[in-house]
């Protein structure tokens, strides 16, 4: 397909050594990309001319990626107000002929009363004559007649409710506190999480409820909602017709014993809030909590705290991001890549309000010492409106000479908050470990870090202690010397940074994103009702209460050969994993410029090749740039194995939707566009196409032409690889396994781990891949030979104990190849 001019910033980092396709390796056990410049910069510019030039042309591919982006947000607006308007004409349509065939109706029936002039006459036949009933033609049914649609049509949920489930099917969240984040948190992204599982919502702020909205709900989830006439009427109309009440709340902010300024710093930095007002609204939510059915909270401990005011149930509904924010985030990630460093390390302290003055006293001295220490570091502190610090630094006089090293940013909307993180190198989260009320915090600043590529160091309150693994993803520290090691840790390794980072982003997309929080909603609401259905779904909450830390996918340590980054936003990448296969390559990349989808991105993953792989991938790259919006030639630092490939490929890409595609295969042109058509319809973890085997003298056939049924994997694997997933799937179950001494059914595992989670496969019914045989294959050369398939076939048993496999056995495939065959 024709290629799309557009701008773009590329970097290439060829071998060094024709002899050695690796170059030596930097001191910490990987190599880092070369700052990418723009194409046509001369030679002659000076490093900073240089930086200019590649942060200028970072901004502008920004501001145009976020105009696209806007441009089609408002065409689909556009779309469905034009969709909304044809459903209310086609509706007055109908009900225009209705109202015709009723007054034709009428017109008969009058005939067939006065077929006589005289009134007279009429008069006496109606007396002599007993009555007789005209026969009225039929007239429309006008129950019949089509509702008039909304607004805006709602589209389908990914994860509909069964049709007659008794739990329910309308629910209204009331916000007690207007134009906060905690709005946008616990009201309007839980909203959308229960839409999604095929729930109507509205949400309202708690002035403005009405009886209409009283009568229309079916529930009522009511957050910091104070206690008053109102919210009291609200909640005795909602039970008085059976409705269930659910008070959610996202902080410890219900027990008026807490209302004290040695337990709650904030209480001394309000201009109107005192001990004896804090203690007044605590006890205002308690007795809302207490009139309630049932609470939603945010983390375990919060759950403790509403079990003590006798409401029960507690679900626990975790604070989550949603994908617009994901996405600038991660737009504002790359762009740091592209432009690369400016020498200096940011260590960002992003506090949302002035109530974490003791807090910040946790780091304090540390960090005045390493500023002192060190001319690079700045740290990164926030106002509101340029005007008001959230940091009052006259309680810090540590921090006094030091103002030169300290950058003052403008607090921004939730929405942007991640891409701001983003300029940080190090987000701290210092907290008192010995203080209920930020015990019961959630992990919001964890996972908002996390989206902007930003490692985090933590205080082990209880939520970050479940969340963080300590030197996996992300740091912890308790102690004055333990924050003193875990900074100087991270500013010394950019590598570790980097590789915190991208662990902390892999658990916090499952975890704390949208996808988990649908499917926790859908059997919430489930509970709620009664039977097998309300059964079953409590029986999931409390087998899914366990998994309190999120799985870390394993991703092998990996350099950038070649990057090249447009800024703009693809909904699909391509992972092309290749291993020794230079006779391959390049008609597998070919099948992929040639895919019907204009916007796409393609990573491709060379793990630690011989042969000459890796120049002709990085002479292809070159002259392909401009078909892709994102092109990353990766190679492993030693060999990974083809889960650890994979995963390095998984972990690199930007997009929803990746289509994994072994280097010695093909694709056919439609296929990412009509996979990912599947993916967005049914909200699935993965879809996969039928395949068209070629290059062996017999048994060439298809693969992949059964429909998903997860049981169907209990004696055996007919899926295969080539196949697009959800990357939050891929996520959630920890990706593909690691192990390189039982290495080939990496993608037959990860199939039952989605199975055991219930997620859900889509087939699509179209030859939309090739899979190509020869005796070189992995099939044949590692996974089916004597020495090595029991050894895969044990993990796999291990793995996932109710396997049943009827060919444990190694059986080379007779590849041969034609005479015809590539």
């Amino acid at each position: 397909m024709p290629q799309r001019p557009s701008a773009s910033v590329s970097a290439t980092h060829l071998p060094e050594h024709k002899a050695s396709p690796f170059p030596a390796r930097a001191e910490h056990g990987s190599l880092h990309p070369r700052p990418p410049a723009p194409a046509n910069t001369p030679q002659t510019e000076t490093p900073a001319d240089n930086r200019a030039l590649r942060i200028a042309l970072a901004d502008a591919l920004t501001e145009l990626s976020l105009a696209r982006s806007a441009l089609a947000d408002q065409t689909r607006r556009i779309q469905l107000l034009e969709q909304a308007e044809a459903e209310r004409e086609r509706a007055f349509q109908v009900i225009t002929t209705q109202l015709a065939d009723h007054q034709r109706a009428l017109a008969e029936t009058a005939r067939a009363l006065t077929p006589h002039p005289s009134r007279l006459r009429r008069l006496w036949r109606t007396l002599r004559y007993p009555p007789v009933t005209p026969a009225l033609p039929d007239a429309p049914v006008l129950e019949a007649l089509p509702s008039i649609p909304p607004s805006l049509p709602q589209r389908p949920a990914h994860r509909p409710l069964p049709p007659p489930h008794s739990g329910p099917r309308k629910i209204l969240f009331v916000a007690g506190e207007l134009d906060t984040t905690g709005r946008i948190y616990r009201c309007e992204r839980m909203a959308a999480a229960f839409a999604a599982a095929g729930i109507e919502v509205r949400v309202l702020d708690c002035p403005v409820v009405g009886p209409d909205d009283v009568n229309w709900a079916d529930a009522l989830v009511i957050w910091r909602t104070r206690m008053s006439e109102h919210v009291s009427i609200m909640l005795r109309l909602f039970q008085e017709q059976g409705k269930p009440t659910i008070f959610d709340i996202d902080d410890l902010v219900f027990r008026p014993d807490l209302a004290k300024v040695e337990i709650i710093d904030g209480i001394r930095h309000g201009w109107t809030v005192t001990e004896e007002t804090t203690c007044q609204i605590f006890t205002d939510f308690k007795q809302t909590v207490e009139k309630c059915d049932m609470a939603f909270t945010t983390t375990l401990e919060l759950a403790d705290a509403l079990f003590m005011t006798g409401v029960r149930p507690v679900v626990v509904l975790p604070n989550t991001f949603d994908h617009e924010t994901q996405r600038r985030g991660r737009l504002a990630a790359r762009r740091k890549q592209l432009i690369g460093p400016d020498g200096l390390i940011r260590i960002g302290y992003a506090a949302g309000s002035r109530t974490h003055q003791r807090d910040f006293k946790l780091v304090s001295q540390v960090l005045a010492d390493l500023l002192r220490a060190d001319n690079r570091l700045r740290l990164v502190l926030f106002t509101v409106n340029d005007t008001l610090p959230l940091l009052l630094m006259e309680e810090f006089p540590e921090l006094s000479g030091l103002e030169e090293q300290i950058e003052w940013r403008t607090f921004v909307p939730l929405v942007d908050l991640p891409a701001e993180m983003a300029r940080f190198d190090i987000s701290i989260i210092p907290l008192e470990t010995d203080n209920v009320f930020c015990e019961a915090k959630s992990e919001i600043k964890f996972f908002e870090a996390a989206l902007g590529n930003v490692c985090s160091i933590a205080s082990p309150t209880a939520p970050f202690r479940r969340i963080i693994q300590h030197g996996q993803n992300g740091l912890l520290a308790s102690t004055a010397d333990e924050w003193r090691e875990g900074l100087l840790t991270l500013i010394r390794d950019p590598a570790l940074r980097q590789k915190l980072a991208c662990n902390a982003f892999n658990c916090a997309l499952w975890f704390f994103g949208p996808e988990r929080l649908s499917f926790l909603a859908r059997d919430a609401v489930l509970s709620m009702g009664a039977g097998l259905e309300c059964a079953q779904a409590s029986a999931r909450l409390l087998t899914g209460s366990r998994d309190t830390t999120p799985l870390i996918p394993v991703v092998p340590d990996s350099e950038t050969l070649f990057l090249h980054d447009q800024l703009d936003q693809a909904e699909v990448s391509v992972v092309v994993t290749s291993y020794n296969y230079e006779h391959f390559i390049l008609e597998g990349l070919e099948s992929v410029v040639a895919q019907t989808l204009d916007m796409l991105d393609l990573i491709i993953v060379d793990d630690g090749s011989t042969d000459g792989s890796v120049p002709l991938i990085l002479a292809w790259a070159t002259k392909h740039t401009s078909r892709f919006n994102r092109l990353l030639v990766l190679r492993s630092i030693s060999n990974a194995g083809l889960g650890g490939a994979r995963n390095i490929g998984m972990a690199a890409t930007e997009t929803p939707y990746i289509m994994q595609l072994d280097a010695d295969n093909r694709l056919v042109p439609t296929a990412c566009e009509r996979l990912m058509e599947a993916l967005k319809t049914e909200g699935a973890a993965f879809a996969y196409p039928i395949i068209e085997q070629f290059g062996a003298r017999i048994h060439n056939g298809v693969l992949g032409n059964r429909p998903f049924q997860p049981l169907a994997f209990v004696p055996s694997n007919y899926i295969d690889a080539m196949a697009m997933v959800a990357k939050w799937a891929w996520a959630a179950v920890g990706g593909y396994y690691v192990q390189r001494d039982a290495m080939g059914w990496e993608d037959f595992d990860l199939w039952c781990n989605f199975a055991e989670r219930g997620f859900v496969g889509v087939h699509v019914p179209e030859i939309l891949a090739q899979y190509r045989r020869h005796k070189s294959s992995m099939t044949n050369a590692v996974t089916e030979t004597p020495d090595h398939k029991p050894q895969i076939v044990s993990l796999l048993e291990a793995r996932h104990p109710w396997l049943r496999l009827t060919h444990p056995h190694a059986a080379p495939r007779d590849d041969t190849p034609t005479e015809t065959a590539v």
